[in-house]
């Protein structure tokens, strides 16, 4: 199950999130203040004694044993799967800090790709988690960022991993260079004119701006692109809608309706 769950936060943190190349594969050194190491106050051990008050006593012993278990462990591949079942149970109790934590240490050991998104993506879903504190949600940017740019010096070519890098500094701007995160997305634009998440994804920071006259542009390019693209048509209904265009909101929201009872009818089949 431990495994399972592992691949899960995976499926899960794709279906949340809504560069640059680098010479190492190590994860470079964090810019503008943040540090590339946890403080001493949140790491594992803090982040655990803070969170067994929200533990059921089955998760408790659970997690006690596959601790115990981890310290006697001496084969690497049977520690790895006890990272992974650790990362899987702390996720599935709803403490994606201490969740990433593990799968950065499978990510440390296995050094690829997927398994840095992996982790980026786990220490994202701590970063938008609502009942994260702050210094959490600090050290799980730190961690995010510093995962996606492992993650992306192995797969220059993965856009998500780029993309959600931009993402993590529209999450959690530095006092700095507030629109870091925005200015990396327009620039992936620039670099992949195809992407039809970049469409979406600047779209969506627009409407949260209420800039709607932008999203409606972007999400108009990523239709252009992707005609039956649900994460393009849906948004555009509500963007005309609130630029005062009943007409092209009606297209739009009959289009998205139709796009979603077919794939709907398609996984009944």
């Amino acid at each position: 199950m431990g495994k399972s769950q592992y691949i899960a936060i995976a499926i899960t943190a794709l279906l949340t999130l809504v560069t640059f190349q680098f010479c190492s594969v190590q994860p470079p050194d964090l810019e503008e203040g943040l540090v590339a190491r946890p403080s001493a106050s949140t790491g594992l051990e803090s982040l655990i004694r803070s969170a067994r008050a929200s533990l059921t006593p089955a998760q408790m012993a659970t997690l006690a044993s596959l601790e115990e278990r981890l310290e006697t462990q001496t084969d690497d591949g049977k520690r790895r799967e006890l990272h992974e079942q650790l990362a899987g149970e702390w996720y599935q109790a709803g403490h994606p800090a201490i969740s990433g934590i593990y799968a950065r240490r499978i990510a440390d050991d296995t050094n690829t790709g997927e398994a840095w998104s992996i982790a980026a993506t786990t220490f994202t879903i701590c970063l938008r988690q609502e009942a994260s504190d702050e210094k959490t949600r600090q050290f799980c940017a730190e961690q995010a960022v510093e995962a996606y740019q492992a993650a992306i010096s192995l797969e220059p070519d993965n856009v998500d991993n780029r993309i959600n890098l931009a993402l993590t500094y529209t999450d959690a701007p530095s006092l700095a260079n507030p629109m870091k995160g925005i200015m990396m997305l327009r620039d992936i634009e620039k670099q992949y004119p195809k992407e039809v998440r970049v469409y979406t994804t600047l779209a969506q920071l627009a409407i949260k701006t209420g800039q709607f006259e932008k999203a409606a542009q972007r999400l108009e390019k990523a239709v252009e692109l992707t005609p039956e693209n649900p994460d393009a048509l849906c948004p555009l209904a509500r963007v005309y809608e609130n630029l005062g265009n009943p007409e092209k909101s009606a297209i739009f929201a009959a289009r998205c309706t139709a796009v979603l009872e077919q794939r709907t009818a398609k996984k009944q089949q």
